[in-house]
Order: C-alpha cells, then structure tokens, then sequence
C-alpha cells in the first residue's frame, strides 16, 4: 500500500510541469524510491521508459530498455541513419554500425539525445533509470551528457539511487522514513495512540523498521506476535517461507534470472505449462515480492532478489544459472559464466559481441581457431567507444603485437592514431608506419596526408593527398583544398571546397570540410567569408545530428572571426551555447581558447587564468599538429603580459622557442614572436618562418615594430584586416613613436577600446596620453544608442532627421551626438564618421 509521499509527488509533477527537467530520488535501501516514481508515473499522460542498473553491468545497460521503448514506439527513423552510426552499439535491431573512426561515443551520445527529443515531440516522455549507485563510468557520462544538453520541453529523467550524484541541474529529492500515521496507514490501523487496540503491535513495527517501508511490510508479513528475526534475510524472506513448492522455485528462478524477468524466460525455466505458471505466480505477486512489470516480473526491491539469491544453496544456483542461459540468449554469457561453464559462457559472450568478456575466459584449450588480435580489435573499439582511451590504447597495443599481417597491423595503428588523439597524443609516427605496410590504402594515405598538414609539412603533405585522391580517397580533396589556400589561392580553394561538398562519402566529412575552409579563411583575413561559412556548417551540424560534435568544432570556427571582428559578445554567446552541448575535450579546448582570448583582451584576467588551466589538460601533446598545440602557450603568454608578469610570459616564451619548431606553425608562430620581442627575450625572428596571408604579414610588421621598425606600417596592415583590438594596440605603439602626431591615433584606439569594452586597451591609452599629454576626456564606451546615432551622423543625416528615425526628439538626439563627439575627442560631425570608420565602429 502506498502512503505518505504528498510533497514528493508535488515536486515531482512540479519537474514534469517545467521540462526539459532531471530528478534524483535518493534514500537508503528499502526506503520507497521506486514505489514512489511508480505511483508518480501511473498517474500521467507521459511514455514512460524505464530501466536499471545490476552491479557488475555492462556498460550502458540502464539505457538499453531505455532507448528500444523508444524505437519501438516511435522507430529508429527519428534519428539521422536511422541510428546506425551510434544507436546500433547498444541496439542491434536497428543493423551494422557505421563505423567512424574515433567519433563512435560522441555520435552514439548525439543519437541517444536526438532520439529522447524527437520522442518528446510527439508525446511527453518520462525517463526511469533505477539504481544508478551501481551503474558504469560509461552509463553514467550518458546520464551527464543527457542532462546538460536536454533543451526541448517534453522530457522528464528520473534517476534513484541510494548515495547522492552529481548530477548537472537535477533535483534532488531525499526521501525520508515513514512517520508513525504514516505506518499506521500501510498497516491498515488507527495511529491515535488513545486506541489500545492494536497498538502494542503498531508500536512495535515503528520501532523495529525505523519507518523504512520495505521493513514495515516485511515484519506486517511476518505476522504478531513473532521475534525480530536473527537478520534483515530472515526478515525479507519472512514472506517467502510462506508460499508453497511450485511458487518458491518460481521465486528462486526469478532471482536468479536477475532485476526483471520476461514472462516466456520464466516459463522456460520453471517448465510448467500456462496455467500452472500462473498458479504459482499468483502467491508471489499477491505477497508482493515480485511486481508485474509490463510483459515480465520483477522483484518489489533489490534486497528481496539478493535475499532470496542468497538462500540458493551452490548447487542450486550453478543449475538454474544453466537452465537460464538455456532459456535466455541475450544474457547467456553471464549465466553460462555464474554456472562455472566457461567453455559456454565463450561461446555466448562470443555471439554476443562481449568481447571483454570473451578475453577474461580465453583459454586455448576451447578457443583454437578464433583469432586472438580480432577480438583485441574490438574490445579496444567498444573501450573508444564507451570513453575508456587508456584501455582502448591498452588493447590495440597488445594487438599489434601479436599481429603478423601487414594490412591488419595497419588498420590498427590506424585504430592507435584515432585512440591516441583523444589521450592528446601525436600520431604522425603510427600513421607513417601504417602507410609504409599498406601502400595502397587510400585512406591510410589521406589521414597521413591530413596530419603531415597539421604538422606545417606542406610539400609532402600534398603529395600524399594528390595520391589518396587518385586511388579513391575523396577526403583527400579537403586536405588540397586547405594546402591550396595557404599558398594563397583561396579562390582555387573554394572550388574545391565546394566541389568536395557536393559529392562528401558521409557526414562527418561534410562538417569537416566547412571547418576547414572557415579556418583557412580566418587565417587569411576572410573574417566575414569564415563567418558565413561556419554559420553554414553549424546549421548543417544541427540538421544531421551532429550539433555537440562536429556542431562544437564549428562553434570555435564561428567564434574566432567574430572575435577577430571586435563583436565579442556574440562570440560569447557563440561559445556559451556550445560549451553547454558538453563537447568532446579537443572541441572543448579550442572553444575554450577563443573564450580565454576574449577574456584576456577584455581585462576578465581571473576569467583567463582559469580557461588556460581548464584548456591545457585537454590539449596535451600534438594530437593536431604544431598550431594546435602551440594555443595554449599563446593565450598563456597574452595573459601573462596582460597581468605584467614578465617572468610567467618570458617562462612560457622561453619554452615554445626550446621545445617546438615555429617554422611548422603557419598562424600562431609570428604572434609568439610579437610577444617574445616585447619581453626582451629576442630582437630577430628565426630564419625561415611562413609568412601567408594579411593577417600574418600584419603580425609581421608588429613584431619588426616591437624590435624597432615602424609602427606605422604596422598599424596599415591591421586597418588593412579590419581588426580592430590589434589596431588599437599599434595605434597606441604609433602614437608614442610618432610624438607629434599622437593626438589621433590615441583618440581613435580610445574610441576602439570604448566599442570594444576593452579594459587593457583603454588602460594603455589612457597611461599613453598622460605621457603624452593628449587630452582624453569623458567615458569612452558608446551606449548601443550612441551606436545607432553614430551611424546615422555617418550617413549625414541630420539632428532633426536621426530623431524622426530612431522615433526620439530632436532635444535627445542632439544630447547623443554632442556625447558621441566628447567620447570619441572629435571636433565635429565628419571627424566623428572618419574616426568611427577607421576604428570598425559603423
């Protein structure tokens, strides 16, 4: 009987009135967590799908029952492939996984999120995971990926569990013990302790349950009058010594067969016809110790099963664990295995695919025949794809050592490299040594192609592109196409680009493919074309599923050119949203350094200083070449100076000039030597570093400039670029080189910095004035609607026309625009325009 409980159902149906929303009823043993979701779900409109964790489980296996209520409800349709490139891990009903390499949790994760709200579109769905204290590492990353990117309204997740998670943006609910009326109530007896009758009894059970529910019924089983029994089994099992043979073995089959048994499972095992089945179920249910449970039973609590379990004696166990494995195809390894039959616990872990499972009984004596380093193969793909990376790089390194076949061995240094980026560690070598053994493997060519130009090693990266492309790699296309444009013929590039896209063998290729023309064109100054090419990729992401993945890396691709543009705050908003999909670390970490580059050039000092150290573990080693690695440093450095903490900048300075090569970094080479010559640590560059593209021929000339040159010609590169923080910067180093002409380069980098909100700047113009005395008065920072105005005095409209525009009187607006002229220190209207022109303001 279900009591008590009011203010829990409240706030559950508070959850389920405010969705997208997660719930955790958390509470001791027996304490009424899944009594209380089953009350709350029995009474909504809602799919309810359910499911569990087993100590010992698989990984995922909570969200098995999960996902096939779905597909069964709504079809794997609802998902981009029909779930073929991550749901069939975990469903096989749906077919062949496809396989992509390194991407098989974070496209599994994409598709079990598009799954639940694309179900939710069509009707509520409610979420039931039990147990979650025992459940996998893998199972439990899911959980957290669910709940930080669930946003459509329609799903509730209720999770239980006897110890608090941390669980991202979950309710929690502590369930307490049952209060004496509460007591009273399941006991069907007058709690007013006035009433004698009944009382001692009633007394008696608060006491020795301690309000627990489970307890309660279990001693109300045991009947009056009888001792506490000896132990909490003795208790549990107090209903169970009651019920006849047949319903004891079914009982004990039950328990045996684990948290849930399917109807014809039990009826194969106990091997009574319909009727009898049914005579013998009867008593069980009526006890409540098992619970009817869609088309199967399942126990009213996990502590029932154990008790019961542990009654079995050693023999009676061994052969029901046989005769289920028999009945029960699907968990046969595990039964076969508790049975002590190794030989058949193989066979069915085997077919299964459990391929841990099958290296843990491997034994020569029953495997001749299989092949060793096939099931390290794919043990080490199920590890990559439940986020094990050590594990996965464990098993494809014992592989390859047992592997004597040239072809073989390199598909798995193929599998090493995708393993080893995710652990951040380079696979140039790997990738050499699977090309050497297998010449003629187009891809093997293309990925070693694409890595040799991570790496800055041009020539003879577009060598092996031109051949992967011959021998039927279109991959290889992109490769061209990104060395095409960092030679400078970004028009040439485009074409190939575009030529690629329209015939791109999958999806995530497609995606690739946009964030690599937006990142050759932001490196050459394109910042608008990259703009609008990564907005294309990200809509794309989105419509194929794909939005936390390849959707993430598009995100940075997006942010950087904004950044670039002075439009920092959407380049915040940009980075917000994809950092709330919860994106893989590597697209987490070059999301995370566009954010730390804004933040240091803002002045949110404190804000960078912890972006560096939450992005530098994600960027260890040289996954993605010379420029990848070497960000961290730079937005390190940038910080430093920032704080003027010359001996931090000069410390990292002095470890990118010992450790790496520059001239195998095309973008971030030449602002590290910007930074170096401005902590005295070199006054030349290093012979033979690549010049390509306006932006860098402008960080050129401003590393010349900070070792004497001119920052006039600096300052014409950046105008050239249209980015306004680093022409603010060299207007401010002109203006104190060129003494006599500084009043207007420093009004126009204070104007820049007020549009900007760029803390530092102002702070540098401001000391660069008082140096200099050049008058700068008044708050720098244009409102939004000083902004507006501005651009209306731009295109010569006058007081009276402006307010007839913007709907204001003609009073106000002349108040605007005599501010305007005081915060940008211009003497009039047209001065104004020009300066706001030149600075990117309109």
């Amino acid at each position: 009987m279900f009591v008590g409980r009011e203010a829990e159902l409240r706030r559950l149906a508070a959850a389920q009135a405010a969705t997208p929303a997660a719930v955790l009823v958390v509470g001791e043993a027996g304490i009424g967590k899944s009594r209380l979701v089953r009350e709350f779900a029995g009474g909504i409109d809602a799919l309810v799908a359910e499911g569990g964790a087993d100590p010992g489980g698989t990984a995922y296996a909570p969200f098995v029952p999960v996902l096939r209520r779905l597909v069964r409800e709504h079809g794997g349709g609802l998902v981009p492939g029909g779930g073929r490139g991550g749901l069939a891990r975990l469903l096989p009903e749906l077919g062949e996984v496809t396989e992509l390499p390194g991407l098989g949790r974070a496209r599994l994760f994409e598709e079990v999120l598009l799954l639940v709200e694309r179900a939710a579109e069509r009707r509520p769905v409610v979420l039931v995971l039990e147990d979650l204290h025992w459940a996998d590492q893998a199972t439990r990353d899911l959980l957290v990926f669910l709940l930080r990117n669930l946003m459509r309204p329609g799903v509730l997740v209720i999770v239980t569990s006897r110890e608090p998670l941390r669980l991202p943006a979950a309710e929690v609910i502590r369930l307490p013990p049952l209060g004496r009326e509460e007591v009273a109530r399941m006991l069907g007896c007058d709690p007013d302790p006035r009433v004698v009758a009944g009382r001692a009894e009633l007394d008696s059970i608060v006491a020795r349950s301690e309000g627990n529910p489970l307890f309660v019924e279990a001693l109300a089983d045991a009947g009056a009058g009888v001792a506490t029994p000896a132990s909490l089994r003795e208790l549990l099992l107090a209903g169970a010594d009651r019920l006849g043979p047949p319903s004891l073995d079914v009982l004990r089959i039950a328990a045996v067969a684990g948290r849930r048994t399917p109807h014809e499972v039990l009826a194969a095992v106990a091997g009574l016809d319909e009727l009898a089945l049914d005579d013998a179920l009867r008593p069980i249910v009526r006890a409540r110790l098992l619970l009817v449970d869609g088309d199967g039973y399942a126990f009213r609590h996990a502590l029932i099963r154990d008790a019961v379990y542990d009654d079995l004696l050693p023999g009676e166990r061994r052969r029901l664990h046989a005769r289920c494995a028999e009945a029960w195809p699907e968990l046969a390894a595990d039964h076969w295995y508790a049975a002590g039959d190794r030989r058949r616990a193989f066979d069915a872990a085997w077919q299964a695919g459990r391929w841990e499972r099958v290296l843990e009984l491997w034994d020569d004596a029953h495997t001749r025949g299989r092949d060793h380093t096939w099931v390290l193969e794919h043990a080490a793909r199920d590890a990559l794809c439940e986020g094990d990376a050590e594990r996965a790089e464990e098993l494809a390194t014992r592989a390859l050592e047992e592997v004597d076949d040239p072809l073989r061995a390199a598909h798995l240094l193929e599998l090493r490299v995708a393993v080893r980026d995710l652990l951040g560690e380079e696979g140039l070598g790997d990738l050499r040594e699977a090309v050497r053994l297998a010449p003629r493997e187009a891809r093997l060519i293309g990925s070693l192609a694409t890595t040799l130009a991570w790496n800055g090693q041009d020539a003879e990266a577009r060598a092996h592109a031109e051949e992967a492309l011959a021998l039927g790699d279109a991959r290889a296309m992109v490769t061209l196409a990104a060395l095409t444009a960092l030679d400078g013929d970004l028009g040439t590039a485009s074409s190939l680009y575009a030529e690629f896209r329209s015939g791109a063998p999958d999806d995530d290729s497609l995606l690739m493919s946009y964030a690599s023309e937006a990142d050759v064109l932001e490196a050459a100054g394109e910042h608008a074309r990259a703009e609008s090419v990564a907005r294309e990729g990200m809509s794309r992401a989105r419509r194929l599923g794909m939005a936390r993945t390849r959707g993430a890396h598009l995100a940075a691709n997006l942010a950087e050119p904004l950044v670039s543009l002075g439009r920092w705050q959407e380049a915040r908003e940009v980075i917000r949203a994809a950092l709330a999909l919860d994106p893989a670390p590597i697209h987490r970490a070059w999301i995370l350094m566009v954010l730390g580059t804004v933040a240091v050039w803002e002045g949110a000092l404190a804000e960078a200083d912890g972006v560096v150290r939450l992005a530098r573990p994600l960027m260890r080693g040289r996954s993605r070449g010379y420029d990848s690695c070497l960000e961290p440093d730079l937005l390190e450095c940038r910080l430093a100076v920032a704080q003027s903490d010359l001996v931090r900048a000069g410390l990292v300075v002095d470890h990118v000039l010992a450790e790496h090569d520059l001239r195998q970094s095309r973008r971030y080479a030449w602002p590290l030597l910007v930074l170096a010559a401005r902590v005295g640590r070199v006054r030349e560059a290093p012979a033979g570093i690549a010049t390509t593209g306006p932006v860098q021929e402008a960080y050129r000339a401003t590393f010349e400039a900070e070792c004497g040159g001119s920052w006039a010609a600096a300052v014409a590169c950046w105008r050239s670029v249209r980015q306004p923080y680093a022409l603010g910067q060299a207007l401010v180093r002109a203006a104190e080189q060129d003494r006599a002409g500084a009043r207007e380069p420093l009004r126009e980098a204070a104007a820049i910095a007020a549009s900007l909100g760029a803390e530092p700047l102002r702070r540098e113009v401001e000391a660069a004035a008082a140096t200099l005395r050049v008058g700068l008065t008044g708050d720098l920072r244009l409102s939004a609607r000083e902004l507006e105005v501005l651009g209306l005095v731009a295109e010569g409209l006058s007081n009276r026309q402006i307010a007839e525009r913007l709907f204001i009187s003609a009073r106000t607006s002349g108040v605007h625009v005599s501010n305007i002229l005081a915060k940008l220190g211009a003497n009039s209207r047209v001065e104004a325009a020009a300066l706001a022109r030149r600075a990117g303001l309109i």
